[in-house]
């Protein structure tokens, strides 16, 4: 019997540091210019529908980032996620200690965009325990709602 593939919903990435480059290696021109894919549409408020997607996205991002802070309970990302994803970030987290003193979380920017009429994608800048990550949600539009379907961050 195969069993099928699970991809996950929610990936947590570990930061590392690229390795200094020194001497003209840095400096030397490439081959040939980039191949450039597909240009990248910012959300901008004014679009009227797409004002709606901002505002899920500036909700689901808030809610993320304050669940893997610790600053909420991992119960209230449902309001904003499919069950897969709220799993995967309860298992991820684990018990948190109690008494601890936790430093509110910040988001620094957001940007989304739509490569699809029923879905979105949201980058965000946070800070989490005095560091800078990122974090990526992708949204779907199903039943009426906007709901975060995967999850990707290099936050702790």
């Amino acid at each position: 019997m195969v069993r099928p593939v699970r991809t996950r919903a929610v990936r947590f990435v570990r930061y590392r540091p690229t390795p200094a480059v020194h001497g003209a290696l840095a400096l030397r021109p490439s081959a040939g210019p980039a191949p450039r894919g597909p240009g990248l549409r910012l959300v901008r408020p004014a679009d009227g529908e797409d004002a709606e997607v901002q505002a899920v996205a500036d909700a689901a991002v808030r809610l993320a980032v304050d669940v893997l802070a610790g600053t909420r309970p991992p119960h209230q990302l449902s309001l904003v996620a499919v069950p897969a994803v709220c799993r995967e970030i309860v298992a991820q987290l684990g018990p948190r200690a109690r008494g601890a003193r936790v430093v509110p979380p910040k988001v620094l920017s957001t940007r989304s965009q739509r490569p699809a009429p029923d879905v979105a994608e949201a980058v965000a800048l946070v800070v989490v325990a005095g560091r800078v990550h990122a974090l990526a949600l992708r949204l779907e539009h199903a039943r009426g709602r906007w709901r975060c379907t995967a999850l990707e961050t290099t936050a702790p």
